[in-house]
């Protein structure tokens, strides 16, 4: 069967023409639905069995919804099949169990973490608008972006904002008036049973609206065809359609040909490919082959990456330097000669390298320091890189490499500077921050009285006692502070002395876990994420203990922003450079990378000595600390361990090479 792209056939499994005429009965028996708001819609969602009472004539319309009855009215307005259980918070024995794990394997539900739902949380209004976006999704119905127009836009979640929008378009979930002729939204509110019922009712005659017609094809799917860029921009369609993928893409043999269905690029000759997540998705799944089954990685929407090739049934893409396979429904495909802008580097002023990040829906570029330039990269020019560490300029030719120092710094090294120091650094930029305040409180709120109020205040002391207690860089600690928590100024920070978003899943505010202070934050960052699944070699997302990016460190599985880790790279490069450079000069670790999988690291040197853990991948980086020859007749490098249980360990020699870095 062919794969089908773009807009696809909607199939439903129920009946809905009924609630399209449904009518309130005339006469019926007294219940306590009648004369609420919204009887109607929640007399239809009754008949359909959606809804159910709690007793002869007893409906409780006002009752306040949880999360795992709205999967479940979901779940049965769609008549979704049976799912597999997968959260340990759904009992089997629950009644609502069937609907939940049916939502979740259809997509249209997610929890706070992979295997806690939080069946009995009251649902908020913005986060019913994100499982009804992701219905729509689930029955492949296609809609347009919205525009968001409420008072309180602002109190909505960014993650919820679009469903929110695009809900409100198509009056499913409506807001409320504010008497001046602008509307709210209340998103935190909890939903009630009738506005619940309501939501759904609107929600499927919605989806009885959107029904598309088959366009004929092989398989009911429209055929494939050949598609001309002509100068101006504009795509110019042949009128010969083709019956698979393959003779297709024999057919564009031109440098400016693609191959479209429905009028969507599904391969080109040269391009780029920006993240575009499914309809009712956050993010954009990345996979190591071309089998499409295991995901190493995710990106938010909007982010690039370079076309490399395409067949029917995926895309084959670089990111991070890294060849890696992605779906096309989840993907937008941008030949060259349509590309309006890309991600780039240039060397500013101070000779530091800043990397502009392009936003393919806005239009804009936002900017940031990540450190100090290569010398082989000339101010006032545009270069390029797929790594952060390998240039080439803009005819596409090589210039360079060098990677960041404090992006591919291992986690287990020691920062030369003291409390005191940290403390000054911090007292200086909170400074900063506040006089930004001072000049623009409009634009700038958020940094009002920073150096009064900010949980990093004062924290050199508690970051050199993890650096002690925990065997993780201070300054690595204190830049991932300052990127999480906006330099200790997020509400979660000030609220919850919660530096790091720690338990703040699936865009629920009230999920963020509370600390008795910033140093329990950091004690539970270090105890419970990086030394258990992150730094250690055997933890659950070790993919090299080092900030990284998409490829390796990290930034693999910690944060969707695929740039999350140069950006605190950046942090812990100002922090360096304002003290006087000396974690970079006088304290410099040299830093190597594995050039094999499977790296054994060992407690002495030689073959005979006992493995101390293996490196999974190639192009894991180490901090080496000496050379010697044993009397195998290798040379071994002695490096920070990774592990928890041991400081020093060995690696043969020739299975590691020194990493380009800038000097």
């Amino acid at each position: 069967m062919r794969k089908k792209f773009g807009k696809l056939i909607l199939t439903f499994g129920l009946t809905m023409g009924s609630l399209l005429t449904i009518h309130q009965p005339t006469a019926f028996a007294q219940d306590d639905i009648t004369g609420s708001t919204l009887e109607t819609e929640m007399r239809a969602m009754i008949a359909e069995g959606v809804m159910q009472g709690f007793g002869e004539g007893v409906y409780k319309p006002n009752l306040e919804v949880s999360r795992g009855q709205f999967a479940t009215f979901i779940s049965r307005a769609l008549h979704l099949p049976d799912g597999t259980p997968v959260f340990a918070d759904v009992p089997l024995s629950s009644p609502l169990s069937k609907g939940i794990n049916s939502a979740a394997s259809a997509g249209i539900i997610m929890g706070y973490t992979p295997t806690k739902f939080g069946i009995d949380d009251q649902i908020s209004r913005e986060q019913a608008a994100t499982m009804i976006d992701r219905a729509f999704n689930y029955m492949q119905i296609d809609r347009d972006e919205a525009v968001l127009s409420f008072s309180d836009a602002n109190e909505i979640n960014d993650i919820f904002k679009m469903a929110v929008a695009k809900n409100s378009r198509d009056g499913i979930i409506k807001g409320l008036s504010n008497g001046d002729g602008t509307y709210k939204f209340l998103p935190k509110k909890t939903a009630t049973r009738q506005e619940a019922a309501a939501f759904i009712y609107r929600m499927l005659n919605k989806m009885e609206e959107a029904k598309i017609p088959e366009e004929p094809g092989e398989d009911g799917a429209a055929g494939y065809k050949v598609a001309t860029i002509l100068p101006s921009g504009e795509l110019t369609y042949s009128t010969k359609t083709y019956s698979s993928f393959d003779s297709a893409k024999s057919a564009a043999t031109a440098y400016n040909q693609v191959v479209t269905v429905n009028e969507q690029i599904v391969e080109m000759n040269t391009g780029l490919v920006w993240s575009k997540p499914a309809l009712g998705k956050s993010i954009t799944y990345i996979y190591q082959d071309s089998s499409l089954k295991s995901a190493i990685t995710y990106l938010p929407a909007g982010q690039e990456m370079k076309y490399l090739d395409a067949t029917e049934n995926y895309v084959k893409v670089l990111l991070a330097g890294k060849t890696v396979y992605v779906k096309h429904e989840e993907v937008s495909l941008v030949p060259l000669q349509l590309v309006e802008g890309r991600n780039y580097y240039s060397v500013n002023g101070n000779g530091e390298l800043v990397h502009s990040i392009f936003d393919p829906v806005k239009k804009t570029y936002v900017s940031y320091t990540m450190g100090f330039a290569p010398s082989f990269l000339v101010k006032d020019q545009k270069y390029y890189s797929w790594d952060g560490g390998q240039y080439t300029d803009l005819n596409g030719r090589a210039v360079g490499t060098g990677y960041q120092y404090f992006n591919y710094l291992p986690a287990r090294t020691d920062s030369i500077y003291s409390a005191e120091q940290l403390n000054l650094y911090i007292n200086n930029v909170l400074a900063e921050k506040e006089a930004l305040y001072v000049s623009n409180p409009t634009n700038y709120a958020r940094y009002k009285d920073a150096t009064k109020v900010s949980k990093i205040r004062e924290i050199g002391t508690y970051l050199k006692g993890a650096e002690l207690e925990h065997n993780i860089n201070a300054l690595l600690i204190l830049g991932l502070a300052m990127h999480e928590s906006d330099f200790g100024m997020s509400k979660y920070a000030l609220e919850r002395n919660n530096l790091f978003g720690i338990k703040a899943y699936d865009g629920n505010t009230d999920a963020a876990e509370f600390f008795a202070s910033p140093k329990e934050a950091i004690d539970a960052l270090a105890n419970r994420y990086l030394n258990k699944n992150y730094i250690s070699p055997t933890g659950s997302f070790a993919n090299g203990a080092i900030t990284g990016n998409k490829a390796r460190g990290f930034n693999v599985k910690y944060a969707s922003d695929p740039f999350w880790g140069q950006k605190i790279a950046g942090h812990m490069h100002r922090v360096d450079k304002f003290l006087g450079k000396k974690d970079r000069s006088a304290n410099a670790y040299r830093i190597g990378e594995t050039t094999v999988d499977g790296v054994n690291a060992r407690i002495n040197p030689g073959v005979e000595s006992a493995i101390a853990y293996t490196n999974k991948y190639a192009g894991l980086p180490v901090a080496i600390l000496e050379s010697q020859k044993h009397t195998d007749g290798y040379y071994w490098f002695k490096i920070m361990s990774d592990s928890t249980t041991q400081n020093e360990v060995y690696i043969r020699s020739d299975l590691i090479k020194d990493l380009p870095l800038v000097k």
